[in-house]
């Protein structure tokens, strides 16, 4: 099984219960960060098509 009921995937979850608290947190927070490039650059690109 890779996924539970609602969707999300298990194996990913374990993953992240086996690092450190530490490396566990800058993990998430890599993944923020890049989570709001995404949507600067999602958001950048809309304001240009705008013009």
């Amino acid at each position: 099984m890779i996924e539970d009921g609602r969707g999300v995937d298990i194996s990913q979850i374990r993953r992240q219960l086996r690092l450190s608290v530490p490396e566990r947190v800058r993990e998430m927070v890599h993944a923020a960060n890049v989570m709001l490039d995404i949507q600067r650059t999602a958001q950048a690109s809309i304001r240009r098509q705008n013009r």
